[in-house]
């Protein structure tokens, strides 16, 4: 998350609220808030496991415009590689909450 949250990013937060609730784990890495993003090397993505993940496009305006599945081995290694580092500053969902 880059702060300071926009209108999208809270509306965001009631989904994650919701989903926290029900039992799934919320953890939050929080961006330098002067970072540009998206950028090349930080963007969204959904990996699945080790054979699917879910790359978003944010196209040349910075909006996110789709997205693409991917099953290139490689392509995975570099994502899983990238969530366990960004994982190691994440905090949980409720401290984050606490803290906005």
């Amino acid at each position: 998350m880059q702060e300071p949250l926009t209108p999208c990013l809270e509306y965001e937060l009631i989904a994650y609220r919701i989903r926290r609730e029900m039992g799934e784990n919320i953890e939050i890495v929080r961006c330098d808030p002067i970072m540009r993003l998206p950028d090349d090397d930080h963007f969204d993505f959904l990996l699945f496991d080790r054979h699917t993940a879910l790359i978003h496009d944010y196209g040349e305006i910075g909006f996110q415009a789709g997205g693409w599945i991917t099953h290139d081995a490689g392509a995975l290694a570099a994502l899983e590689k990238k969530a366990v580092r960004l994982r190691r500053t994440a905090v949980p969902f409720d401290d984050f909450m606490a803290s906005v």
